[in-house]
């Protein structure tokens, strides 16, 4: 790991402005206009190679004025984890509000940016864990191209919040340090690979592209219907195999049984949900519950919290 930068100072909107052209973005600062020697945010920002082609960006800054940002360059891949404070993320007519513990991951084309605003008189710590394409093609997914820029709003489960904040608050000698994080990023890309990416990726072990194709129908049903009552007799005609063999071959294939992949296609469909403002008996229902009780269990088992906490962050 090589540590970038690390400074405990005033940034200023010419500060910002130079780290904009650095990273493709624009920033804008409406109470400060030409103001450009005036600080905006107060803090350390620590930008560090992890290798992989992975790059971690952790901040920890108190925001002296409301500032605006709009991404013009393409991302491969960024995830973004809030710790600590409130941002509003807006990508074409989607709108998210990121809170502490809420994580956001995000491709960008060079069509589309991301834009955020983060308000005044509050402390912010996030990091940015970011992708070049050389490391997202190692993975078998592409990057966000015509179909269009994708987010990705999912929450930080508990054990993996309390590692990332260990670890900055804590931190080992130099090289123990790089091997904590590049391992904690790598958790973070397990969780946040977005559901579009996770569908490209291929499978985790070789098949004969027909049997492939015929498991790909499967995951696609359980994909585009979670809620819907699959059976696996039903499944196993889809991919003209015998309920055995569709059982076997997909957990071989991606690495997760047929029920446990639904599942968390259903708890995705259902966070969705909750931050869109549904009610968890909704949500429960909408993704294929037929009881709430079951539901939280296992969305509070998937993401560290119950389900009713996400209705209340903004």
């Amino acid at each position: 790991m090589s540590a970038i930068a690390s400074q405990v100072r005033q940034h200023t909107a010419r500060d910002l402005q130079a780290y904009g052209r650095r990273y493709g973005i624009d920033y804008r600062v409406p109470a400060l206009h030409a103001r450009a020697e005036e600080p905006v945010v107060r803090g350390e920002v620590r930008e560090m190679a992890l290798g992989q082609g992975m790059e971690l960006v952790a901040s920890d800054v108190e925001v002296l004025h409301r500032y605006d940002s709009r991404s013009r360059a393409p991302s491969p891949l960024s995830i973004v984890v809030m710790l600590e404070g409130r941002a509003e993320v807006r990508l074409a007519d989607r709108r998210l509000v990121l809170t502490p513990g809420t994580a956001l991951s995000v491709q960008l084309n060079r069509r589309d940016g991301l834009q955020a605003t983060q308000p005044a008189g509050q402390r912010i710590r996030a990091l940015t864990l970011g992708l070049d394409a050389s490391r997202l093609a190692e993975l078998g997914a592409a990057p966000a191209g015509h179909e269009g820029s994708r987010m990705h709003s999912w929450q930080l489960p508990t054990p993996l919040r309390q590692g990332l904040e260990q670890a900055l608050a804590s931190p080992l000698p130099e090289r123990a340090q790089g091997l904590l994080l590049e391992g904690l990023g790598l958790q973070l890309l397990a969780h946040g690979l977005p559901p579009a990416m996770a569908r490209a990726s291929g499978p985790a072990m070789p098949l004969p592209p027909g049997e492939h194709q015929r498991l790909e129908r499967v995951r696609a049903a359980l994909e585009e219907t979670p809620a819907a009552e699959h059976r696996l007799e039903t499944l196993a005609r889809l991919a003209a195999m015998s309920p055995a063999s569709l059982r076997r071959k997909f957990q071989a294939a991606f690495g997760r049984s047929v029920f446990d992949y639904l599942r968390e296609c259903r708890l995705r469909l259902a966070h969705d949900y909750l931050r869109r403002g549904y009610s968890v008996q909704q949500a429960a229902h909408f993704c294929g519950y037929r009881h709430a009780s079951n539901f939280a269990t296992a969305f509070r088992r998937r993401y560290g919290v119950a389900p009713s906490s996400l209705l209340h962050d903004d």
